[in-house]
């Protein structure tokens, strides 16, 4: 808060007046001398006093206090009810402003999306409200390339030391970066793979014909007719898919048939129940994760953290895949500047230095069961190494998919395939055939 003080003064005036009156009388001199008479002075003119200059008003200057930012934090990052990372984030913040005498956080929690989510109030607020804009916040990828293209977020080329850009995974970089420029700096990651109760080795999930041979259920999000799953979409790039296919509106057929055809043989041996079809995502079967139900699902690296915080006994294993390594798909949050001021941004640029310091980026993503974007955070996190090791690997073989893939006529196409082979409707053969012809059509 900024303190205007104002100081006051009062004008003095200094004057002096004179009046000289002389009269002087002799008195006569004895012995018949004549007396001597002393006429008196005239008196002086009195003029009016000269007036002393007014001194100067001075004032003292108003302090200058610090500049406040503003942040916007989604709520998935600053969960409401959780003391102890209320207290880690409260704590890194004040200590920025006491390294940062002239800056103060000014922190809001808003909703991801929805009424009164974060894009939605950029939008409506840099239009009509530019002064309630925060200077900086968090994105997730998918926001990041609106944000960008209504020019709502500033480039942070310049802003970001090579350092933190060094440290950052391959993927986690690319993530930030629209068009080739670096718009928004990666501090969340999330990465999908299975997650499971068994005493067995992860790797009976990693292939198709391993789970098929040892039977391993699992459960994954397949209800969104609007989206290709995530899922099947990575394994179908792992059979010899691509994604510059999709994006033409051409598919391989040999890669989608042999997809569509672990499912055909996983529905029929009672592997992958046709149920995943109701599943528009994994929050709609954690919880059976959680208490036991289900033995195995897909879930993203958040949830996998926050589950094993409470079942440290919750094992984890790669998502099937025809062949290859280990991968996933790739989001997270990237934080962005907003502010187009100079000044702000960059007193802006170092609360984003300070965040994205290694060990207490680790302290702070540990606190909310994510992952960093930075190796040299990742490998500060005290938890459970082979995981870290585990998500490393997934890390080095991350997809970044494009938002318009997703739901293309094609990746739709291939996901009505999907549900059809899982309903039992069509064979895996019939259904890509079927997505041929609505290709060719």
């Amino acid at each position: 808060m900024l303190i205007g003080m104002q100081a006051k003064t009062g004008l003095k005036r200094f004057g002096c007046f004179a009046a000289l009156a002389c009269m002087a009388a002799l008195l006569a001199a004895c012995g018949g001398e004549a007396a001597t008479t002393i006429e008196p002075l005239d008196a002086p003119t009195l003029l009016p006093p000269t007036p002393t200059p007014a001194p100067t008003p001075t004032f003292s200057p108003t302090p200058a206090g610090p500049t406040a930012l503003l942040v916007w934090w989604p709520e998935p990052l600053a969960p409401v009810g959780d003391v102890a990372a209320a207290a880690v984030l409260s704590a890194q913040i004040e200590a920025f402003e006491q390294a940062h005498a002239d800056i103060m956080i000014e922190s809001r929690l808003k909703k991801p999306k929805d009424v009164g989510g974060i894009m939605e109030t950029l939008r409506v607020a840099s239009a009509v409200a530019p002064g309630a804009l925060p200077d900086l916040t968090l994105l997730r990828r998918e926001d990041l390339l609106v944000a960008v293209q209504s020019g709502l977020v500033q480039p942070l080329e310049g802003l970001v030391s090579s350092a933190i850009l060094g440290s950052l995974y391959t993927a986690a970089l690319e993530l930030g970066q629209v068009n080739g420029q670096l718009y928004g700096l990666p501090y969340i990651l999330d990465v999908n793979h299975i997650a499971y109760r068994g005493d067995f080795l992860s790797d009976e999930f990693a292939l198709f014909e391993t789970v098929l041979a040892r039977g391993r259920r699992f459960v994954f999000a397949a209800g969104n007719p609007n989206a290709i799953s995530g899922v099947f979409l990575t394994q179908y790039l792992s059979a010899g898919g691509s994604l510059s296919d999709i994006s033409l509106g051409e598919i391989n057929s040999n890669a989608l048939e042999a997809a569509l055809r672990f499912y055909e043989q996983a529905a029929a041996a009672g592997l992958v129940d046709p149920a995943v079809l109701t599943f528009a995502s994994a929050d709609d079967y954690v919880a059976a994760l959680r208490d036991g139900t289900l033995d195995a699902g897909v879930v993203s690296s958040t949830v996998y953290l926050n589950l094993a915080a409470d079942d440290p006994g919750l094992a984890f294993a790669p998502v099937p895949m025809q062949a290859g390594q280990p991968t996933t798909l790739l989001n997270g949050w990237l934080w962005v500047i907003t502010t187009a001021n100079a000044d702000r941004k960059m007193m802006a640029a170092a609360f984003l230095e300070w965040m994205m310091e290694a060990g207490g980026q680790a302290d702070y993503t540990e606190a909310i069961h994510m992952l960093p974007s930075q190796r040299a955070a990742m490998r500060q996190l005290d938890i459970n190494p082979l995981y870290v090791d585990f998500v490393t690997q997934l890390l080095g073989n991350a997809i970044l998919l494009p938002p318009e893939i997703g739901s293309s006529p094609t990746a739709r196409a291939m996901q009505n395939a999907l549900a059809a082979v899982l309903s039992g409707q069509r064979s895996a053969e019939q259904a890509a055939q079927d997505v041929l012809n609505q290709l060719s059509g």
